[in-house]
């Protein structure tokens, strides 16, 4: 058992390198949210990307059930929409649109599509017929989700860190504490 935990830890720790190389080398603008990297992911993929927000709610009939997936990419022949569900607050929610921007980056495939039938009325915009693709986010012991997951809380890094200079600015000016603290 302690073998397959090393081999384990061992195989995360490459794909953590990889991931951080691959994010790296993107030229990723800075932003403010995951939510923002939109234009930059049309211009890099070319095509037209739409995000979904939607909020789960048990009571109604339509929504997602708690099993469903709380992002999904979803793909046609000419756009990716990206749904993500807002009950989860807004942090979680761009963590599961990176991580479903990290499947489009990496142009995963995944290994068990979900069933556009099952969707409920959350793609009511979208013919059914024309859909070539939909991921789902699930557990992460497939490869290709625990790279996804690497890859969304990589760009989750790449905000905060991109964004960290001028909110340290602004909170310093606002507070003197903080002035006192950061000269």
């Amino acid at each position: 058992m302690w073998l397959s935990r090393r081999r384990r830890r061992s195989t995360a720790d490459r794909i953590e390198r990889q991931s951080r190389e691959f994010v790296q080398n993107l030229g990723l603008p800075a932003v403010d949210s995951v939510l923002d990297l939109v234009p930059f992911m049309e211009q890099r993929l070319g095509r037209s990307i739409r995000l979904m927000p939607f909020a789960s709610d048990p009571a109604d009939p339509d929504s997602l059930d708690a099993s469903s997936p709380c992002g999904m990419w979803l793909a046609t022949q000419d756009t990716d929409y990206v749904f993500y569900d807002t009950a989860i607050g807004r942090a979680h929610a761009e963590i599961v649109v990176g991580h479903e921007f990290g499947h489009m980056l990496k142009r995963h495939r995944g290994n068990a599509p979900i069933d556009v039938g099952s969707l409920g009325g959350l793609i009511t915009d979208i013919d059914p017929a024309t859909v070539q693709l939909v991921l789902g986010r699930t557990r992460f012991n497939e490869p290709e989700e625990f790279e996804a997951e690497m890859l969304g809380s990589l760009l989750q890094e790449h905000v905060t860190v991109s964004r960290t200079p001028d909110v340290r600015g602004r909170e310093a000016d606002a507070d003197p504490i903080a002035r006192t603290l950061l000269r």
